[in-house]
């Protein structure tokens, strides 16, 4: 399978405004998923929401995902299997993001997607993302997750 997959290099850019699904509370009581403040002494008019690091995550692993569309063998797919985020500024809910991913390695079955978010206005760096996904044949693995229920 390894001469069937793509070279690094492949790269992929959007733009994406944070809504308030994408962000999480600061400083106040968060709805979904559910949870306090860390601090006992945070009043609820210092709440911020921002866009939270899951979605730093979820941004780069989409994005690397759909750069693979059309280079990957008939009947496979990817699935994460592991990632290190980086988030070094915080974005308010109604401000937008740069997300550039570019796939950095494919050693077997395993690619490595490289991300980095960054301020669309500013160009500002917001977060970095290291994902690894491995090529699974999609019939087998989704018979797998069955099989486990």
């Amino acid at each position: 399978m390894e001469e069937e997959l793509p070279e690094p290099g492949l790269t992929a850019e959007r733009t994406v405004r944070v809504e308030p699904r994408h962000a999480t509370v600061l400083f106040g009581e968060q709805d979904e998923p559910p949870g306090l403040p860390a601090a006992t002494d945070a009043a609820d008019g210092e709440a911020v929401s921002v866009l939270g690091t899951p979605q730093l995550l979820a941004e780069v692993e989409f994005l690397g995902r759909e750069s693979l569309r059309g280079h990957l063998p008939a009947g496979t797919g990817v699935v994460g299997i592991d990632a290190e985020v980086t988030h070094r500024r915080a974005v308010p809910v109604g401000q937008s993001v740069r997300v550039r991913t570019e796939i950095a390695d494919v050693t077997d079955r395993t690619i490595t997607v490289e991300g980095e978010l960054s301020r669309a206005d500013s160009g500002a760096p917001v977060g970095t993302v290291r994902n690894r996904m491995r090529v699974v044949r999609r019939e087998a693995f989704s018979e797998r997750v069955r099989t486990q229920e």
